[in-house]
């Protein structure tokens, strides 16, 4: 996987930003069942790769939620308690 920069993440839209998120997101978790099946070393080293990657996204990108989080959100919101004083 190529190294990709951050001004070439800042030029993409929204969309395309997180199905590249999502398929980081598959990939590293394929390669992190390589390592515990004691796959190749090449795939191991690969995992620092797509971390990087994952880290250089910004502020704004890193703090959007995940479609998960947000029904988890939606269906069990935090609960809201009188206390008696």
């Amino acid at each position: 996987m190529a190294r990709i920069k951050v001004h070439e993440l800042r030029g993409k839209p929204k969309a395309e930003l997180l199905n590249q998120l999502n398929d980081l997101k598959a990939e590293l978790a394929l390669l992190r069942v390589a390592k515990v099946t004691g796959g190749a070393p090449n795939k191991l080293s690969k995992i620092k790769v797509v971390r990087a990657i994952r880290k250089r996204l910004t502020a704004y990108q890193a703090s959007l939620k995940t479609e998960r989080e947000q029904k988890r959100e939606r269906y069990f919101p935090m609960r809201k308690y009188a206390i008696k004083v």
